[in-house]
Formats: structure tokens, C-alpha cells, sequence
């Protein structure tokens, strides 16, 4: 059977593109593979140092805590009150039992607001117990009496920690709770962590706080509903903590289940049998540490490889049917007697570009002799054009490879001056708003410091005149824990107000605004400025920090411009309609002649020290550029008015 040459070229060129194509995406895929476990490696360590930088910004929470609660004051009024033959502190004017009991009520509100704390115990150099506070599982909280109080002086936790130094501070080993010499039930792995309290330069005795590290290691709970597994052993390989706890605490339950028995610790890091681990070591103590470790799967690399070879499988097909039907319908065009004249025609296109093109006309008398002919005339025209047009393009780009040099310097050397500057300008404004903020804060502060002082002022009185009891005090320990409950939240308001933003997210304006407002309330009544905010909230996707940077920054100003005014009926108000914010003050309003400058940089109407003029610079920048939306200035009826416009974009 006779088959036609174009025939024969199309099956070759099926099976060499096949074959060709099946092998670049055969080394594709393995390059792919190998980088997606990379990839999986290196994101896994990057995780693990999070971890264990955690865990150790965790026990080195438990370590402030206890110096924190040596330093209370009661603490040095417990031992002169032991002291003192009548059990009596003269210097706070407390006897001994109601000194106890004010330290508990501080073990108590430690162990309220910590969830991983379940045990407090001030501990005598004798090794008696003084004052002890325990949390049970459901987590009710007793201050010990002290008919139940221990003698712990046998223990070698406080052995260890009462010959420690001032500032050193003894951390246990990771061990599972005894009470009595018997094992808590459930389980409470446990780290305790001591100090030694030295009053005058002699030791009074130690205070101690027991952790359960489920709860302490936040790692622990991070990863708990993740494909990624957590793990963590002591020094000599014993799980400390494993989603399966059948395997934890061999040491406490008489089984020997070692990490070592799941994982090649040799290496830092691996990829075995569809499983990525990695483990990293922390140091607990100078003799002592523990192994932090993760594992993951392969789960999302064979997602992707799957999916990968259906498209690669789709790939290879109409790839190489494409090539071959391109090349029989090529093949059945040129096999015509025009095939001599091709190939002549490739020798002059295979000549490289500073040769000369050498071409032999075909000697036919027929149209392929003529179309010979004529395209030999062509090539020595074209010939001699070439050589024209390599002169002129040698010149022009010499030329231009001049300019470029210098265009390519101009440009570098002013965009680096603009990136500074943008710098300069950002930082400037942003220590501007702290420095706002900062005296905000103080204002904050002020009263309900001084409600403080005035409550403990009174304190003395109260007792003298027989009206302190056991109600009184809960009334004054709660209304103070309200006062300063409110200062953290302010300082925490303050803190999460300057966090940087890395991403866009959809918050609510009103939201956002009253917390501004809510940071700067005190100051603005402090100087009789009432403020408001009225209107329908609507939600907007960006910045949120950047867009309270900018209601503050407009606040400040209109308090500026009021204060300047001596305006007696103060006032700011904030409206929400139709996605727009508009923030007005009757602070007598701004000078037309420098109205259309306010967004200018570097300029301002305020005296000299006293404004950077890079406020509304950098407001408008933020509003326009950040968020898509428009900021505008104009003067209003006695004062002036800001427009934050969202529906613009």
C-alpha cells in the first residue's frame, strides 16, 4: 500500500511532538514538584520560629507576673506583720489575717484573668504556706484556709528556688499535676514557674505560679483545628503534648512513646513518606529545654499535581494533533515543482545578517522561471537596502544608547529623591498624630486617676469610722477594677490605633469614628468643645487605621481652630448620609486666600512650631489614593466644612 510523502511527515511529526512534549512536561512536572515541597519546607520553619518564639514570649509572661506580684505592697506588709509578735504591721496599719486576705484577693483576680494560671502560692523560707490560691476545672477559684495550708519545704521546687539569687528566677520540669503526692484528674500538665523574694537582703520566702501548658503555649490552640500538627517533647523525647494523648506523658504513665519513635530528629527538616516535618529546640532553662515540632501533608501538593497532569494530559493532545495538521496541510502545499525555488530561497534566509545573500535563479521557461527571475532582482535590491539601513540604524542607535544613559540617570536620581522625600513626609505626620494622641491620653487619664487617689485617700477614713466590712471592700475593689479596666482599654485603643495596616478590609465608618472620638473626648471636654455624630453608618473596603489617622487629624485641626477663635458655644459635628462623611466646626472657618492651599505640603496657617503642615497633605493622599474616594475643603456659615465623598471613585 502506497502512502504519500505528506502522510509519512505528518505521522513522524505526531510521534516526535508527542514524544517531545511528553518530556519537557515530564521535567516540568518533577521541577514543580520538587519546588512545591520547597516551598512546603520552608513556609513549615518559618512557622515553627513563630511558634516557638511564642511559647517563649509565654513563659516569659508567667516569669513578669511573678515579680509583678512580689512587688505588691502587701507582700513586704505580710512579713513585717509574721514578724511582729501581735501579728500587726504598724506601717499600713493592717493586721496580719487582713493582709493575707488582701494578697489573696490579688492571687484571685491574677487567676480571673489568667485562663492558663490554675495555681498561686506564697510560700515562707520555712517552706510553709502563707497565702495559696487554686482554680479547679470549671474554674472556680478558693483562697486556701489556713488550716489547709502545706508544708512544702520537702519539695524540691522550693529546695531549688529558695537558694536562688535575687533576680533568678526556677522553672520546673513539664510534668503532670499531683495534689497530695497523687495525680490531678483530669490531667493538668503543669510548668511552675518561682522566684525567691528578698526583703532587707535576707530571704522571706518564694512565690510560685503553676501553668497548665495546654492553655499557656497559645501554639497549641493555633494549630489545634489545622491540617498542620503540633508537637512538643521534653529532653529526653517524651511527648509533652500530642493530638494524640494516648502517646503524651510516658514518664507520668508508665508507657514510652518518644518522639523519636515518629520522627528522625538528626534532621532539621524533611519530606518522608507524603509527610513535611521540621522541629526546632528552646531553651527552658541553661541544663534543661524542650523540642517544638510540625508536621503537615502532602495534601495540597497532590491537589496540585492532579490537577496538573489532567491539564497536562489535555496539553500534550492538542498540542501534537495541532502540529500535525499544520504540518500535512504545509506539506501537501509545497510539494509542487515551486519546492526548488524554496529551498534556494531558505539558502538566503538561513545566511546570517552580514553576509551576502547569494541567490541562482531557476532556469524554467514557464511562471516559476519568471517568479525566479524577478525575485532575484528583489533579493539584490533588498541587498543593497540592507546595507543602507544597517548604517543608519548603527548610527541612530548609538545615539540613542547615549540618551538612554542619560535619561536612565536623571530618572534614578530623582525618583530616589522622591521616595525620600515621601518618607520625610510620612513620618513627620505620623509623629505629629502621636504627639495629638499622646496628650489625648494624658486628658484620658487624668480623672479617672484621680478617682483613684481619692478613693484610697478616703480608704484610711472609712476604716477609722468602722464602715469597711467585707461588702464595702467588694464595692471598692470593683468600682476601682472598673476605673482601671477602662485605662487599659484606652491604652489598647491607643496601641491598635497605630498598627500598621498591611491589607484592606471592610469596616464600619461610624465604628471607626467614635473610636477615634473616643480617644480624644476627654481633651475636647477639657476645653468645652462639644462634639456629635449623627447619621446612618454605611460599611467601606480599606484602611481602617488610615482612615481614623485622618479623622483625627481633622478633629485636632477644627479643637485648634476653636480654641484660637475663642468660641464659646464649641462645637464639632460629624454626619453620615449617602456614603458621606462630613465633619463641620463653627471655629470662624478658613481664609479664602489660603483655602485652596490647606492640602498643599508644608503649608500651614499655624504659628511657628506648631503645625508641620503635613496634616491634610497626608489626609488627602490617604482618602484619595488609599481608598478611592475624595476629600474636600469648603468654608460653611461660621465655621468650615470637610467632606469625605465614597460614592466618587
Amino acid at each position: 500500500m502506497k502512502i504519500s510523502l505528506s502522510t509519512k511527515v505528518a505521522l513522524g511529526t505526531f510521534v516526535t511532538a508527542g514524544l517531545g512534549i511528553l518530556v519537557v512536561s515530564f521535567l516540568s512536572y518533577s521541577q514543580i514538584s520538587d519546588y512545591f515541597k520547597k516551598n512546603i519546607l520552608s513556609s513549615l520553619e518559618f512557622e515553627l520560629s513563630d511558634d516557638v518564639q511564642s511559647i517563649n514570649t509565654n513563659i516569659e509572661q508567667v516569669k513578669n507576673d511573678v515579680s509583678l506580684l512580689i512587688l505588691n505592697e502587701n507582700v513586704p506588709a505580710i512579713q513585717r506583720a509574721s514578724a511582729n509578735k501581735y501579728h500587726y504591721d504598724a506601717k499600713s496599719n493592717e493586721t496580719l489575717s487582713s493582709l493575707k486576705k488582701k494578697l489573696g484577693l490579688t492571687f484571685r483576680s491574677v487567676l480571673e484573668h489568667n485562663d492558663a494560671y490554675f495555681n498561686i502560692r506564697l510560700i515562707g523560707a520555712d517552706g510553709k504556706e502563707i497565702v495559696v490560691a487554686l482554680k479547679d476545672s470549671i474554674k472556680n477559684i478558693m483562697i486556701q484556709d489556713d488550716k489547709a495550708l502545706q508544708d512544702k519545704s520537702s519539695r524540691g521546687y522550693f529546695k531549688d528556688s529558695i537558694s536562688l539569687k535575687n533576680d533568678e528566677f526556677y522553672i520546673s520540669k513539664i510534668d503532670l499535676n499531683r495534689e497530695h503526692g497523687v495525680l490531678s484528674y483530669p490531667h493538668i500538665p503543669t510548668i511552675r514557674i518561682a522566684q525567691p523574694i528578698y526583703i532587707d537582703g535576707k530571704v522571706f520566702g518564694i512565690l510560685i505560679i503553676n501553668s497548665n501548658i495546654y492553655k499557656l503555649f497559645s501554639p497549641l490552640k493555633s494549630h489545634q483545628f489545622t491540617d498542620k500538627k503540633i508537637y512538643i517533647a521534653n529532653e529526653e523525647g517524651y511527648y509533652l503534648y500530642n493530638r494524640d494523648e494516648s502517646k503524651t506523658f510516658g514518664f507520668e504513665l508508665n508507657h514510652d512513646f518518644k518522639i523519636t519513635d515518629d520522627f528522625d530528629l538528626s534532621k532539621k527538616t524533611y519530606f518522608k513518606d507524603s509527610v513535611a516535618f521540621t522541629h526546632k529546640n528552646l531553651d527552658i532553662t541553661k541544663d534543661r529545654y524542650i523540642t517544638v515540632a510540625l508536621s503537615t501533608t502532602d495534601k495540597f501538593l497532590k491537589e496540585q499535581s492532579s490537577e496538573y497532569m489532567r491539564s497536562l494530559g489535555i496539553y500534550i493532545l492538542v498540542s501534537t494533533l495541532l502540529v500535525t495538521l499544520v504540518t500535512m496541510m504545509l506539506v501537501r502545499y509545497l510539494i509542487t515543482p515551486i519546492v526548488k525555488l524554496t529551498k534556494k530561497a531558505q539558502e538566503v534566509a538561513r545566511s546570517k545578517s552580514n553576509e551576502v545573500a547569494i541567490f541562482e535563479a531557476i532556469k524554467t521557461n514557464d511562471e516559476i522561471g519568471e517568479l525566479s527571475k524577478s525575485l532575484k532582482v528583489m533579493i539584490d535590491k533588498i541587498e543593497a537596502s540592507k546595507k543602507e539601513v544597517e548604517q543608519k540604524v548603527h548610527e541612530r542607535t548609538q545615539e540613542l544608547n547615549d540618551l538612554n544613559e542619560q535619561l536612565e540617570s536623571l530618572v534614578q536620581e530623582k525618583t530616589g529623591e522622591n521616595i525620600k522625600q515621601l518618607e520625610v513626609l510620612q513620618e513627620q505626620s505620623k509623629m505629629a498624630s502621636m504627639g495629638e494622641m499622646i496628650g489625648a491620653i494624658a486628658h484620658q487619664w487624668r480623672q479617672p486617676l484621680n478617682e483613684i487617689g481619692i478613693s484610697i485617700q478616703n480608704l484610711k477614713y472609712d476604716y477609722e469610722d468602722g464602715l469597711v466590712d467585707e461588702k464595702f471592700l467588694d464595692e471598692f475593689i470593683e468600682k476601682n477594677k472598673e476605673i482601671i479596666k477602662f485605662m487599659s482599654n484606652t491604652i489598647d485603643d491607643f496601641r491598635n490605633f497605630y498598627r500598621v495596616d498591611k491589607t484592606k478590609e471592610i469596616f464600619d465608618v461610624k465604628d471607626a469614628i467614635e473610636k477615634t472620638i473616643s480617644l480624644q473626648m476627654a481633651q475636647l471636654k477639657n476645653n468645652n468643645i462639644e462634639i456629635s455624630i449623627s447619621g446612618e453608618t454605611f460599611l467601606v473596603d480599606g484602611f481602617k487605621n488610615e482612615f481614623q489617622q485622618v479623622v483625627l487629624n481633622i478633629i485636632n485641626n477644627a479643637k485648634d481652630a476653636l480654641l484660637e477663635s475663642g468660641q464659646k458655644d464649641a462645637k464639632i459635628s460629624i454626619e453620615l448620609r449617602n456614603k458621606t462623611v462630613f465633619i463641620k466646626d463653627n471655629g470662624g472657618g478658613i481664609p479664602i486666600e489660603v483655602l485652596e492651599r490647606i492640602f498643599e505640603p508644608y503649608f500651614t496657617t499655624k504659628e511657628q512650631g506648631k503645625g508641620t503642615g503635613m496634616g491634610l497633605y497626608m489626609s488627602k493622599m490617604i482618602i484619595e489614593e488609599n481608598m478611592d474616594a475624595k476629600l474636600r475643603a469648603k468654608n460653611i456659615e461660621g465655621g468650615v466644612e470637610f467632606r469625605m465623598d465614597f460614592n466618587e471613585k
